[in-house]
């Protein structure tokens, strides 16, 4: 994957639920029906926090040489033992660098129920011109797609956190479709089905994923999550 060319960088987003639901606004989510709000636990209190329902989460963890490791173990276990995806998920490889905080959003709301999504919006018209597209054809096709960028770029420069091009963080998306939880990373080559859940059971099933990311670096602290629920009407 060559991601190296200057027009391919794009810069860091930060893991920031205010952020992300202004940018959010502008790729055409319904923000009176959805919103981005932070997980602060893995616990029950924690997942009581977040409104029902749960559209999809955001995972932010540093990038180390075991994570990269742990991924060529994973890929080969699933090409030889095989794994089933669904027809109806959606999922685009990941071809800018930097990219991954506002493909994690796209992987997300484009699974989701739809009518968190306006009609006639970017995102829309985006998923209707990828229809049926491979995941490679999807990203170049949002590598392309300059709204994307300046909808990105604008969102950084609203970031809290100073953002540089040598970045080790990464942001990956979970969603539930068809009763199973997938994990959707575009740098990797394929969506990983981690098993079923229920859109009740959804949060506390992929924490249990995630806690796994914890296990492989103990002493690492710098994880957040971000997670597409209702909205809080205020």
């Amino acid at each position: 994957m060559n991601i190296e060319q200057e027009d391919d960088n794009w810069m860091p987003l930060e893991s920031n639920p205010q952020v992300m639901n202004e940018q959010a606004v502008q790729l055409g989510i319904n923000i009176e029906k959805a919103q981005f709000h932070d997980l602060l636990g893995f616990e029950d209190w924690a997942f009581e926090m977040i409104p029902q329902p749960i559209y999809g989460v955001l995972f932010n963890f540093p990038i180390k040489e075991n994570t990269n490791q742990f991924v060529d173990q994973e890929a080969a276990q699933i090409q030889e033992k095989g794994q089933h995806v669904s027809p109806n998920l959606f999922y685009m490889k990941q071809l800018a660098k930097n990219a991954c905080g506002t493909i994690a959003m796209v992987h997300v709301v484009l699974n989701a129920d739809q009518a968190i999504i306006q009609e006639g919006s970017y995102l829309a018209e985006f998923k209707k011109n990828v229809q049926g597209k491979t995941p490679q054809q999807i990203g170049e096709a949002f590598k392309k797609a300059k709204e994307l960028k300046q909808v990105h770029k604008e969102a950084v420069e609203q970031g809290e956190s100073a953002c540089c091009d040598e970045i080790d963080r990464h942001f990956i998306a979970f969603v539930l479709r068809d009763g199973d939880i997938y994990e959707l990373d575009g740098c990797k080559q394929f969506p990983i089905n981690h098993g079923k859940s229920t859109p009740e059971t959804f949060l506390p099933d992929v924490s249990k994923v995630i806690q796994k990311f914890f296990e492989r670096d103990p002493n690492e602290v710098s994880f957040s999550t971000v997670v597409l629920a209702k909205a809080i009407q205020e």
